[in-house]
């Protein structure tokens, strides 16, 4: 197991979030079908390469800014050493289309797979507690 790339892949992540870099967001998700990410909206369930890159190409057309701070990573790696699944605390300040929304303590988990001797984000998910 190599914490230090599984973190760098998480953190790239939100960097690639940050600066809204497509081509970073493309080596990071997996092109295929069982690619998930399911976001805060209830529309926001985006299931398989193509679908999950339509929509982040939508987003970060509308994306003005997206700030992220990761706290509290945790996360696990299978005995075959090929998958991982984490949990994070973020907090986030996005405008997007003239809006300003901030998140502090949103949870976000997903699960990383190694493919071809790179971590990829396989599926995520970001929910926001009712009492934050």
């Amino acid at each position: 197991m190599n914490a230090e790339e599984i973190r760098a892949t998480i953190e790239h992540f939100f960097e690639a979030m940050d600066t809204q870099d497509l081509k970073v967001m493309k080596k990071l998700i997996p092109k295929t079908n069982s690619t998930v990410h399911i976001g805060t909206d209830k529309g926001e369930i985006w299931k398989g390469w193509k679908e999950l890159n339509n929509a982040t190409e939508g987003q970060f057309e509308g994306l003005e800014y997206y700030k992220a701070n990761i706290r509290e990573l945790t996360f696990n790696v299978a005995e075959s050493g090929d998958v991982a699944w984490y949990f994070h605390k973020l907090d986030a300040k996005i405008k997007s289309n003239g809006s300003i929304t901030h998140w502090k303590g949103a949870r976000f988990t997903g699960v990383l797979q190694k493919i071809d001797g790179q971590w990829v984000m396989a599926q995520t998910q970001v929910s926001i507690p009712e009492s934050t």
